[in-house]
C-alpha cells in the first residue's frame, strides 16, 4: 500500500535542488524539509506583509516544483491587502508566527513522514487531532506539499484560489479565503480561557475520514432480501425551499444528521463555486481529504466527520458570495457539540453525459438497468448507511453538469435512504424552477406513500420508462409512475 500513501514534505524521501543556496550544501539535492525550514525561518527576509508572503510562496514553489509560472498569486495578494486594512487584523504579527511553528512541527505530528492510506480494509476510520489537521492545512496554504502518488484531477494545495483566470468565480473564492484566514486566526485563540483548536486531542474532537466500500455480500443482501421488503413510506421526504442557496449550519446536517456532498470522483475543492466546492471551501478542516482519498470507485464513498465550518456562503457558481462569519463555539455548548459531530457524505454521481447509452434515450439515468440500480441507488445507499442519522440533507444530486434527470435522481435517493433506514430525507431547493419541481415531487411522494410501494417496485417502474420515454418525456416521470399498477418484482442488474 506504500504507493497509495501520501508522502509529506517532512519525509527524507523528498529531496530538491538548493536553487537559492538556502542551506549552503555541496550536494546536488538536499532534503526539501531543510530548504522549507530555511525559507520560513529566513531572518534576512522575514514575512511581514502581503508582498513578502507572496515572495516566500514563490520561493517555495520554485524550490519544490522548479517553477512558479503556473500561479501569479494575484487574487491572494489582493485579498490579503484588503483584509489587512482592518486595524484589528494582526495576521503578520500574531498569526503568521503561529502558522510557521505549526508547519515546522510536522515531523513530530507525523513521525512516519506519510499519511495513512484509506485503501485499507473497508470501513476503517483514520482519525486526526485538530492540530494535525491544522498542520496539513497550513502546508496546503503554503503550497509546500509534493504531488499526489496517484492519478487524480484533485488539487493538492490551494493554488486554484490564488490566481485570476476565466474559471475563477471571485465571490466564491473570496468566501473560501475568508474561511481560511478566519480559521488561521482562531487556531491559536481560545474563548474565555478555554482550550484552543490546537489543544484539542482526538479524544475531545477528532477529525475522521472513512473510505466506505460496498462488498459483494452487501449487494447480494440488498438484492435478495431487503429491497423487496423495504417500503418507501418508511422514509419521510421533506422539501426545504430557499430564496437563494446557502450553506447555513441548519442546512449542513447539524446536529445529528448528515449532508450529501455532490462530489466528483476526484473529490476536493476548486474555484468555480460548485456544491462540493462550497461545502469544502467553508470548512478548512475538510481540505486534507484530497491528500487521503484517491479517485472514488463505483462502490466507494468518503465520509468526513468533525470539520467545522468558518463561514456561510450565499448563492451558487458565479453568484456565490460570503454570507455570515460564524462565531467560535464555546466548549461544551450546543454549537460546539454540533460541529464536532458534523458529517459530510462525499458521494459522486455518474457523469451521464460522458457515459455510452444503449439505444436512443431521453432519460440517460435509467438505461442500462445496471446504471440505475448498482451505480446510483447503491452509491447513495453506501453513504446513507454510514451512521444512524436523524436526517440527511441533499439536493438535486448529479443533475447539473453531470446530466442527470432530477425526477429519477431524487426518487433513487429516496430508495437509497429507505434501504439505509434514514428516517428523513430533506431536499433543499433554491430557485423558483426548483420550487415548482419540489411541489411536484412532494405530491408524487404522497401518492407513492398511499400506494404502499417498495424499493424494488419503484425501480421496476423506472425501468419500464425505457420503452415509453418518447411518449412520457423527461418531465412526465412522476405522473407515469404514480398512475402505474406496479406488481412484478425487479432485481438489481
Amino acid at each position: 500500500m506504500m504507493e497509495h500513501q501520501f508522502i509529506l514534505p517532512s519525509s527524507a524521501k523528498v529531496r530538491r535542488q538548493d536553487r537559492f543556496d538556502l542551506v549552503h550544501s555541496d550536494e546536488y539535492e538536499v532534503p526539501f524539509w531543510d530548504l522549507l525550514t530555511a525559507i520560513l525561518r529566513n531572518e534576512s527576509a522575514p514575512v511581514t506583509d502581503a508582498a513578502s508572503l507572496i515572495e516566500a510562496l514563490g520561493t517555495i514553489a520554485v524550490t519544490l516544483r522548479g517553477t512558479a509560472v503556473d500561479v501569479d498569486f494575484g487574487l491572494l495578494r489582493n485579498f490579503i491587502s484588503r483584509r489587512m486594512t482592518d486595524e484589528s487584523a494582526n495576521f503578520f504579527d500574531e498569526t503568521w508566527p503561529v502558522l510557521v511553528d505549526l508547519a515546522l512541527e510536522m515531523p513530530n505530528l507525523f513521525p512516519g513522514g506519510t499519511l495513512p492510506s484509506l485503501l485499507s480494509p473497508a470501513g476503517t476510520d483514520v482519525a486526526f487531532s485538530r492540530k494535525q489537521i491544522a498542520c496539513l492545512v497550513v502546508h496546503q496554504f503554503l503550497c509546500s506539499l509534493p504531488p499526489h502518488p496517484w492519478s487524480t484531477e484533485s488539487f493538492v494545495d490551494l493554488r486554484p484560489w490564488y490566481s485570476m483566470s476565466s474559471t475563477v468565480h471571485q465571490g466564491a473564492v473570496e468566501a473560501y479565503l475568508t474561511a481560511l484566514f478566519t480559521y488561521f486566526e482562531r487556531i491559536h485563540e481560545s474563548v474565555d480561557g478555554q482550550k484552543s483548536i490546537l489543544d484539542l486531542g482526538t479524544d475531545e474532537w477528532p477529525i475522521t475520514f472513512t473510505m466506505q466500500s460496498l462488498t459483494d455480500q452487501d449487494v447480494e443482501r440488498l438484492q435478495s432480501k431487503e429491497a423487496s421488503g423495504a417500503m418507501l413510506s418508511k422514509t419521510r421526504v421533506e422539501i426545504v425551499n430557499l430564496a437563494e442557496s446557502q450553506t447555513a449550519p441548519n442546512l449542513l446536517g447539524l446536529p445529528d444528521g448528515a449532508c450529501v456532498i455532490s462530489a466528483n470522483k476526484c473529490i476536493g475543492y476548486g474555484p468555480s463555486g460548485t456544491q462540493e466546492e462550497l461545502n469544502v471551501g467553508i470548512s478548512p478542516e475538510a481540505y486534507p481529504a484530497v491528500l487521503l482519498a484517491p479517485p472514488l470507485s463505483d462502490h466507494q464513498v468518503l465520509i468526513c466527520r468533525g470539520a467545522e465550518a468558518m463561514v456561510s456562503i450565499v448563492g451558487y457558481g458565479r453568484d456565490a458570495k460570503l454570507g455570515e462569519i460564524f462565531r467560535q463555539p464555546r466548549m461544551g455548548a450546543h454549537e460546539h457539540l454540533s460541529w464536532r459531530g458534523r458529517t459530510m457524505l462525499f458521494i459522486d454521481a455518474l457523469e451521464l453525459d460522458v457515459l455510452p447509452v444503449v439505444g436512443e434515450t431521453l432519460i440517460p439515468d435509467i438505461y442500462p438497468l445496471s446504471r440505475m440500480s448498482r451505480d446510483m441507488i447503491l452509491k447513495a445507499y453506501n453513504g446513507f448507511r454510514s451512521g444512524e442519522y436523524s436526517h440527511v440533507i441533499t439536493g438535486l444530486w448529479g443533475c447539473g453538469t453531470f446530466g442527470g434527470n432530477r425526477s429519477v435522481k431524487c426518487t433513487l435517493q429516496w430508495c437509497a435512504a429507505t434501504l439505509a433506514g434514514v428516517p428523513t430525507l430533506r431536499f433543499v431547493l433554491s430557485t423558483p424552477e426548483q420550487h415548482r419541481f419540489g411541489e411536484e415531487f412532494a405530491q408524487f411522494v404522497e401518492r407513492i406513500r398511499q400506494n404502499g410501494m417498495t424499493v424494488k417496485q419503484m425501480v421496476d417502474a423506472l425501468a419500464d420508462l425505457k420503452d415509453k420515454m418518447h411518449d412520457i418525456g423527461p418531465n412526465g416521470i412522476f405522473a407515469f409512475i404514480a398512475n402505474k399498477d406496479v406488481k412484478r418484482s425487479f432485481e438489481f442488474q
